[in-house]
């Protein structure tokens, strides 16, 4: 979290950005793709995290949709690929537009990987000049400077990580940001206790992009939307095998008392979408009630939340996540509002428009978890005060 911390500031000059953008649409009647946005915030910030370089998508038409279908089309493609590997193979053999007319999604894959691959040979061979007289660290740079051994530290092995965190820092908390927006504007109540907390924390506008990372860390009622966020969003849906090489793994079934004795070597896996909507653990568990997660209650909560997955093998980029949640949401919510949530000094207010719950409920798992066939994102309405 140190790390991330230092890159406040880059994070900020982004959400700036932002800002700039939804102001910019204030009142003209044009939609704002909230979905589109929340991903090209998340590609710049986690390209800047990886490679100290950014390809500005926040700056790009309509927010660079073709990035997040991209994102979307390569991670989706991870299934098809687990079952069928050999093709990832034969498709790096043949020419790009072939690939694009007989598998779109795999092209996409592709192309990433090759982009990947290209930034971390750039910084093997000291040729990122990006990263030259920057303040914060960055992922890659730190891992060859560590103690790995060499066989970590080769170009295969590090562009297929590099791929990795991109689309999932494109992606997954992009997914938390629309999901949060959109239960904040559908319930006034929970927006408006959400405002007024941040008021406690930055008590004008102009305190907005100037208060430390750990303070609204501190915020109790932000935290408690962004782990409900992180909870209805599920970070990955798909199943992550786990396997104790050496022992048995006993498990007994708590209604009937039957104990099931799981042998070493056995992958096993769960979805965090089952860990999430267990009733018992959760309650009314496709509600989104941020109280949930306040006092000791919600600390308890917290061995339940799988978003990021436990132990060894969590995700890598948790911390980033985590920190562009609090600055993203402190920025947006203390400075806009919604028609019956409000403070006075808010710059305008946003409005759902054409978008239902469909359009955050997971109907697929193409790896993350997919809402609706030909859903369009979280669109909003952008109106001054």
């Amino acid at each position: 979290m140190v790390n991330v911390r230092k890159l406040q500031p880059v994070i900020q000059e982004r959400l700036g950005v932002m800002m700039k953008r939804m102001n910019e649409l204030r009142d003209t009647g044009e939609i704002l793709n909230a979905s589109c946005m929340f991903s090209a915030l998340g590609n710049d910030v986690v390209n800047i995290y990886s490679f100290a370089r950014c390809d500005h998508r926040l700056e790009s038409p309509g927010f660079d949709p073709s990035s997040r279908e991209a994102s979307l089309s390569g991670i989706s493609s991870i299934h098809f690929m687990k079952h069928i590997s050999w093709i990832n193979d034969v498709m790096k053999t043949l020419p790009e537009a072939t690939v694009e007319r007989l598998l779109p999604m795999l092209a996409s894959f592709l192309k990433q990987k090759q982009t990947s691959r290209k930034q971390i040979e750039k910084i093997i061979a000291g040729e990122n000049d990006e990263w030259r007289g920057k303040d914060h660290p960055t992922i890659f740079h730190a891992i060859l400077d560590s103690k790995l051994p060499p066989h970590e530290k080769t170009v295969d092995r590090l562009s297929d990580d590099a791929q990795v965190i991109v689309m999932a820092g494109t992606l997954t908390t992009a997914s938390a940001l629309e999901l949060i927006t959109f239960w904040l504007l559908s319930q006034p109540k929970t927006l408006q206790k959400l405002k007024e907390e941040l008021r406690t924390a930055m008590p004008t506008a102009d305190d907005v992009g100037k208060v430390p990372l750990a303070t609204l860390e501190s915020l109790p009622y932000l935290t408690a939307v962004i782990k409900e966020g992180l909870r209805l969003s599920y970070g990955l849906s798909a199943r992550s095998q786990r396997i104790d090489p050496d022992n048995s793994i006993v498990f007994t079934d708590n209604v009937t008392g039957k104990v099931w004795v799981i042998p070493p070597k056995t992958p096993v896996s769960i979805t965090n979408v089952q860990v999430h909507h267990d009733e018992n653990i959760f309650p009314r568990s496709k509600s989104f009630i941020a109280e949930r997660w306040l006092g000791e209650a919600g600390k308890k909560l917290e061995r339940h939340l799988t978003s990021f997955g436990r132990g060894s093998r969590s995700c890598l980029g948790v911390n980033l996540a985590y920190g562009e949640l609090y600055l993203t949401l402190s920025y947006i919510w203390r400075l806009w509002g919604s028609k019956d949530a409000a403070l006075s000094d808010d710059v305008g207010v946003l409005s759902l428009f054409q978008t239902g719950l469909r359009d955050v409920e997971i109907e697929a798992d193409h790896f993350i978890p997919t809402p609706q066939k030909g859903s369009q994102g979280i669109r909003v309405k952008v109106y001054g005060v």
